[in-house]
């Protein structure tokens, strides 16, 4: 489930659905749009930094998938994630289909977002697990 995350919550998903929702254009040319410059090299590039986070989260599922709360928090922290990464590149791109000007440094966003996914994702996951474990004591 985590690798279908990690290949699904991308750029280009995030790319097509504004080309599709905000765009106004056809689904034959939102992806069109989305993929006709996409190439094998640029996905895995952007995909080496992406991979940060995920890789995090996989170390730390096979240290506590022995546990039903460190199973839960993990999964809910794996699919905050991926709304994290698909929300950070949406608005990354949102202002190609708006009038608004786009940053020369919007780019730099494939770069950062995994590396502020991996920080919100280990606060997250904390959160999760202790609010969990608490939740778990008071009920017994």
């Amino acid at each position: 489930m985590l690798a279908l995350l990690f290949l699904l919550a991308n750029e280009h998903l995030s790319h097509f659905l504004l080309a599709i929702w905000v765009g106004d254009l056809s689904f034959a040319d939102a992806y069109q749009h989305t993929f006709g410059y996409t190439t094998v090299n640029s996905y895995i590039f952007s995909a080496a930094f992406r991979a940060i986070p995920y890789v995090a989260l996989a170390l730390l599922a096979v240290k506590v998938s022995t546990t039903r709360v460190g199973r839960v928090a993990m999964w809910f922290t794996a699919f905050l994630l991926a709304a994290y990464l698909l929300l950070g590149y949406w608005n990354m791109q949102h202002s190609l289909f708006t009038p608004e000007h786009t940053s020369s440094t919007a780019s730099l966003a494939l770069i950062w977002l995994p590396i502020w996914a991996l920080l919100f994702g280990g606060i997250g996951y904390t959160l999760l697990f202790v609010v969990i474990k608490i939740f778990s004591w008071r009920r017994t």
